[in-house]
């Protein structure tokens, strides 16, 4: 009994052991870099670029990123992935959509259906009148009925065949009625799940295996960043990337280019095997899909026995010859069941649809979406400084289980300074939407692991616990940081809510060597709190010519 028990233990804790370092990443960084696309895709309309996730600060944070640049009237084809994502519209507007199994079709336009039940409530109004008279015509027989015997019986065979006729008339007109209420659930409108629009500045989290999709309504491009968290415990697979496209035949967007060539050569050199196969491996691979979406895969002809339509349009789903990618142009414009724009804007304004009522959300009636890019709802404001906005799960309750993500978003001025920060359950990645700025970044023992310019459309990535400092340049800095918490802690090591500040001034004095002035000095003379304004003319100087 003792050693089956200590075997079951040992084996637990194996497993146990397992599955922890699956979530936990190698981080034995000596060097970070600001990243640009290492991949391009173009489609019909728009172009996907990604990021290298086996970047060795990619992989320490366990994150891939992904930038999507959607043409107007371009629309992201549906798909899934197989972890949680946070995106974030870097400009443009357009419209989102998020889809979840078993939830209702909310969004619903009844406007032909009320027609067709208003000629419905019309022609049972005539009906009655009909079945008024002919009642009034039977009771009239059946007085006549009583003058004489003779005369009854030659009625009643005249009833018999009246009564069979008005029989046949109303099954006629119950057939009808039928027929016009078959019509009225064909041309009874438009119904789907929920569909906000979208603006730049909003973060929107997607959780894993949710359906997702974007469609850009607006006049220029729409640029969205994705930051997919391979390292969730949501992911029960590998650490690789995988999304699942419901349409089309998009390339595979997580695949470095070296992979893809040979993936090309294996597969051409599988074509030539199947050619020499004969008519029946070519008639096999005819039913199946050739498309790169996921019903591509299956056997047509049990789809369109799943689906209950005919085989052609189970072509068409399948992606077969279709060469537009995963972002295609709908011609003609978008047209889906839309609430008013001015209705959206109070609901994001109100606070109780924004913080939750006080009881659970259900998954269908949950909020995807908030905005961090009005300076007018920022957390953190220094008039000569900056802004900064954030979303954590406190703000989106979306965020607390099945995303497990937060964000911030960053405005420095000309020479402002992210006061020396870390983060202490996070990594974060850094996406610069404009301007530049000069960062550097310290791990433990004091090391320096980053020291360079950042600039527009790059990515980097600091670290949990390791310190970084941010400096704008002439032109300002915007950024948007990713957070694989969420509610992610950001402590400041300078400042008024700094440790230092939290320091007694002995301790202070006895840690540095300094004197009790000097100490002070340190405590006291940064007053904002992450956000610093411009030092001196000298202290700037100073920095450049290091720079």
């Amino acid at each position: 009994m003792g050693k089956s028990l200590c075997c079951f233990l040992l084996c637990f804790l194996v497993l146990f052991s397992f599955c922890s370092a699956r979530q936990q990443n190698e981080c034995s960084i000596s060097r970070l870099n600001a990243q640009r696309p290492s991949n391009r895709i173009q489609s019909e309309a728009g172009v996907t670029e990604v990021f290298d996730h086996k970047n060795d600060q990619f992989q320490c944070a366990g994150v891939a990123v992904v930038r999507y640049i959607i043409e107007p009237t371009g629309l992201l084809l549906p798909s899934y992935v197989n972890a949680p994502q946070l995106m974030y519209i870097v400009q443009g507007r357009g419209l989102q959509g998020v889809l979840v199994t078993g939830c209702p079709e909310t969004f619903q336009s009844f406007q032909e259906s009320q027609d067709g039940q208003k000629q419905g409530r019309e022609q049972q109004g005539q009906q009655g009148q009909e079945q008024q008279g002919q009642q009034e015509q039977q009771e009239q027989q059946q007085g006549r009925e009583q003058q004489g015997q003779q005369q009854g019986r030659e009625q009643q065979g005249q009833q018999g065949r009246e009564q069979q006729g008005q029989q046949q008339g109303r099954e006629q007109q119950g057939q009808g009625r039928e027929q016009q209420g078959q019509q009225g659930q064909q041309f009874r409108g438009d119904q789907h799940q929920k569909i906000e629009e979208v603006r730049e500045g909003d973060v929107f989290s997607v959780p894993t295996g949710f359906g997702h999709y974007i469609y850009n309504n607006g006049n220029r491009r729409l640029t969205v960043v994705s930051v997919v968290d391979i390292s969730n415990q949501a992911n029960q697979l590998d650490f690789q990337p995988r999304r699942f496209y419901l349409a089309g035949n998009p390339q595979n967007e997580f695949q470095q280019k070296q992979q893809q060539q040979q993936e090309q050569q294996q597969q051409g050199q599988q074509q030539e095997g199947r050619e020499k196969q004969g008519r029946e491996g070519q008639q096999r691979q005819q039913q199946q899909g050739e498309g790169n979406n996921i019903f591509s895969g299956f056997d047509a002809e049990r789809l369109a026995e799943a689906f209950n339509v005919d085989v052609e349009i189970i072509r068409k789903l399948q992606g077969q010859n279709d060469r537009r990618g995963n972002i295609i142009k709908v011609h003609g414009g978008l047209q889906a069941v839309l609430p008013p724009r001015r209705q959206q804007e109070q609901q994001q304004d109100d606070p109780l649809y924004a913080q939750g009522n006080g009881y659970e959300e259900t998954i269908c009636s949950m909020k995807f979406r908030q905005n961090i890019g009005d300076p007018r709802r920022a957390d953190v404001y220094t008039p000569r400084g900056g802004h900064r906005s954030s979303v954590t799960s406190y703000d989106l309750p979306v965020l607390r289980r099945l995303v497990q993500l937060s964000a911030h978003k960053g405005h420095l001025y000309q020479d402002a300074v992210l006061l020396p920060f870390y983060t202490g359950n996070a990594n974060s990645i850094i996406y610069v939407i404009r301007g530049s700025a000069r960062i550097q970044v310290v791990k433990e023992q004091g090391e320096t692991v980053a020291n360079e310019e950042i600039q527009e459309g790059q990515v980097i990535v600091v670290p949990q616990n390791f310190a970084a400092l941010i400096k704008a340049r002439d032109s300002g800095f915007e950024y948007v940081a990713f957070k694989t918490h969420e509610n992610a802690r950001i402590n400041t090591l300078a400042g008024n809510l700094s440790l230092i500040r939290a320091l007694p001034v002995q301790v202070i004095a006895s840690a540095y060597q300094t004197s009790d002035n000097q100490a002070r000095q340190l405590k006291h003379n940064r007053q904002e709190s992450t956000i610093g304004a411009p030092g001196s003319a000298s202290s700037r100087s100073q920095y450049r010519a290091s720079a």
